[in-house]
Order: C-alpha cells, then sequence, then structure tokens
C-alpha cells in the first residue's frame, strides 16, 4: 500500500510536478509565522491586524480559486504555473519591503491570488501526466504534501526568524519558488493538444457551469454518506474553533512569557506534534475502523488543552515555559488525530471518479469556516480578551467532541436494533 502510493513519482513528468509543489506549497505557508510575529511583536498592532492578515491569506482561495480554471484551462499549464511562481516571488519581495499593514496585506493578497491561479494548473496537469489507473495514488501524493507543508512551513518559518531574525523567512521562501521553477523547467513538454480538443468537444458548455455541476454532485454524495457527511461538519467545525484562536495565538504567547525568538518555538512544536501523530496513526491503524470515534476523543482532548492555555493566559494557571511548549506539542499531536482520520474517510468514502469534486465541496466549506472565524475571533478579543476566546473555543471543541460521541453509540444503538428486526423486514418487504 505505502510503495503503491509512490508509483506515479516514476513517470518523470509528474516528479517533476511534484517536486515544484513540494516547494510551492511550503512557500504558501512558509511566511506564516513571519506575518504574524511582524503584525504583533514588530509593529506591535492588535488581534484585528493579525485577523486581516489571515483573511487577506485565505480570501483568494474562495473569491478567484473556484473560477480560476476557466482561464486556467484556455491556457498551457506549464507556463501558467510558471508565470504564477515568478508573480510568487515578486510579491514576496513586496512583502519583504513592505512599510506598512496597507502594503503588507495588498502583497499578501496578490501572492494568494497567484497561488489559487497556480493550484488548477497543477490539478489539470496532475491529469495529463497520469494515468487512470495511477489517478488516485497520484491525488493522495498531492494531498501529502499540501497536508505536511502545512505543518513545516510554519515550524520552519518559525526557526528562520530564530535563527536569521523577522523578515528572513520571506528570502527563503523566495529561494524556494525559484526551486519550484527549476523543477517545472525540467519537466517534459506536455502534450496538450489531446487534452484542449477533449474541451473543444464539450463545445458551447462553459466550464463555470461545469464546476457548478461537479460541486453540486459531490455535495448530493455528501449529504447521503453519513460517514463522509459526519466527519467534514466535523472537520468544518474544528477549523472554525482552531482559527477562531489562530490569530490570537501571538498574543497569548506573550501573555505566557513568550518573546518573539521564543514563539517559533511554541509553532515548532505544534508542528512536530503533528508530524509525530501523523507517524503514529501510519504505524497504529486500528482506527480505520472507527474514525470517527478517534476525531471526537481527540476534539475532547485537545478542547480540554485549549481551556488550560487560556486559564494560564490570564494568569490563573502559572506553569513554566517547558511545560506550555510541551502541551503544543501534545495540541499538534491531537490536531492530527482529527485530520488523518478525515483525509481517511474522504477517501474511503468517495467514488474514485467523484474524488476531485467531492473534495473541492469539503474544501469551500473548511475555508469558509476559517475565514469567517479570524474575524470573529478578533471581534470576541475586543469585547471580552483573548484568554476569554480561548476558554471558549476550549469549550466549543470538548462539547462538539462529547455531542459527536454520543450522537454516535446512538447511531451504534440504532443500527443494532435495525439488525436485529432485519428478518422481520425483509420478510415484509
Amino acid at each position: 500500500m505505502g510503495a503503491g502510493m509512490f508509483k506515479p513519482l516514476k513517470i518523470r513528468a509528474y516528479r517533476s510536478l511534484f517536486g515544484a509543489q513540494v516547494f510551492s506549497d511550503l512557500g504558501n505557508w512558509f511566511d506564516f509565522v513571519a506575518l504574524q510575529v511582524i503584525v504583533a511583536y514588530h509593529w506591535g498592532l492588535d488581534e484585528t491586524a493579525v485577523a486581516s492578515v489571515i483573511i487577506a491569506l485565505g480570501l483568494p482561495w474562495v473569491i478567484i480559486g473556484p473560477f480560476a480554471s476557466v482561464f486556467v484551462d484556455r491556457l498551457p499549464k506549464k507556463t501558467v504555473m510558471i508565470v504564477c511562481l515568478i508573480l510568487r516571488i515578486i510579491f514576496v519581495g513586496g512583502l519583504f519591503f513592505a512599510p506598512n499593514l496597507y502594503y503588507l496585506l495588498l502583497f499578501v493578497f496578490l501572492k494568494g491570488t497567484a497561488a489559487a491561479l497556480y493550484d488548477p494548473a497543477r490539478q489539470s496537469t496532475i491529469r495529463m501526466t497520469v494515468p487512470d489507473e495511477q489517478l488516485p495514488e497520484a491525488v493522495t501524493l498531492s494531498q501529502l504534501s499540501v497536508n505536511t507543508m502545512k505543518i513545516l512551513g510554519p515550524a520552519l518559518g518559525g526557526g528562520i526568524i530564530a535563527f536569521f531574525g523577522v523578515k528572513s523567512p520571506f528570502l527563503f521562501e523566495a529561494a524556494g519558488f525559484l526551486i519550484a521553477i527549476i523543477f517545472l523547467m525540467m519537466m517534459p513538454k506536455l502534450d496538450e493538444t489531446a487534452y484542449v480538443e477533449e474541451i473543444k468537444t464539450t463545445k458551447e458548455i462553459p466550464q463555470k457551469s461545469s464546476y457548478w455541476k461537479d460541486l453540486f454532485d459531490g455535495l448530493k454524495h455528501i449529504a447521503k454518506t453519513p460517514l463522509l457527511k459526519i466527519s467534514i461538519i466535523l472537520s468544518s467545525v474544528a477549523f472554525f474553533i482552531i482559527f477562531l484562536y489562530d490569530g490570537l495565538f501571538v498574543f497569548l504567547a506573550q501573555d505566557l512569557g513568550f518573546t518573539k525568538e521564543n514563539f517559533g518555538l511554541l509553532i515548532s512544536s505544534v508542528g512536530l506534534g503533528s508530524v509525530v501523530g501523523s507517524l503514529l496513526l501510519g504505524q497504529w491503524t486500528n482506527w480505520k475502523h472507527k474514525p470517527i470515534h478517534l476525531m471526537s476523543t481527540t476534539a475532547l482532548l485537545s478542547g480540554t488543552l485549549i481551556i488550560a492555555v487560556g486559564l494560564g493566559s490570564m494568569g490563573i494557571l502559572n506553569l513554566p515555559q517547558l511545560v506550555w511548549v510541551i502541551g503544543a506539542f501534545l495540541l499538534g499531536l491531537l490536531g492530527s488525530g482529527e485530520a488523518v482520520p478525515y483525509g481517511y474517510v474522504l477517501q474511503s468514502e468517495t467514488p474514485k471518479q467523484m474524488m476531485g469534486r467531492v473534495s473541492a465541496a469539503a474544501t469551500s466549506m473548511q475555508t469558509f469556516s476559517m475565514l469567517i472565524a479570524p474575524a470573529i475571533g478578533a471581534l470576541l478579543a475586543k469585547l471580552t480578551s483573548v484568554s476569554v476566546v480561548m476558554i471558549g473555543a476550549g469549550t466549543a471543541t470538548c462539547l462538539l467532541g462529547i455531542f459527536v460521541l454520543v450522537f454516535i453509540l446512538r447511531k451504534l444503538k440504532a443500527l443494532q436494533t435495525n439488525k436485529e428486526t432485519a428478518p422481520v423486514q425483509k420478510s415484509t418487504g
């Protein structure tokens, strides 16, 4: 199974594409810590400013992402990706020299736009370089890169700030995009004629309507698949809660006595915990029989940790910094107990031919949750305090876990009674 997943890497064109994706994904997340540190520590701005940065990061994926494929489909994919990477290097330069928050937000949005245009071109190229029978493996590898870099990017960014200074991650990020361009340059020429002919045969059907049709097909499949539906709702709500306090994390760190150098250590610990959690779940796979049980149990445990952090920033829990670093590690460890089972359910409960549609529908729900949460978090922090928001988020996470566990146990009881009465139903049906 493990070796099978890496089969597409034997294809030269896909190998170049995957190499470029790893460095491109890393770039997407590399400056995540740097932006927050610049806004909170370097410029001394408040929660609203950090929330606005997180919103500017996510907005292009919602506004531009779904419609980008309309233009991308008519252009050579390799060229689109290289141009987008060159633009991202320019916009990262803009972030490096940004004198204030307004310039910073503009370049964050522009960089996100280039990334949202790059992604549909990459998705199309996967289709063009990989035979249909290896598509699931290629999509899984692609997802693996996205998830790993989501963990490694912020962790590395935090470490680089500690060693080289507050704006240094931008230079490393630009270098990463340059390496991605080199990978794409090495990609053999793609035969796009057959692909274009295939699109032409759809005649006057606009790509936009086909996107919406695909999206609604995905939604229909989610609605009638209970396990998938529960896991997407659980994951979207969990994302909402995480992003509710995510932009405030830097202020909590200040309350707990962390400096701008130590803040990177805290984020790195969350990242390390996520990697360890993923590796453990890869080794111990019995959870596959009860993935939702694992998701809701980890929600309950991480909720308790989040409450503890809130109490710590209030000064009620006075613990040494090492304990908070271990707590951050455990938070990451438990986070993978939500993310890995979600990925498994998404793969196992979705037919191969619907994978793109269902994951697009699921991602749009999650992105919406992630986008509205920072603004609500910042508003609540203004009305109350950062500590109160953290305690509230932790309590909500615990309640979410308890609710889903109770819901599952009731469902299982109902299924058990259905099984017992099944022969009777058969005879009447």
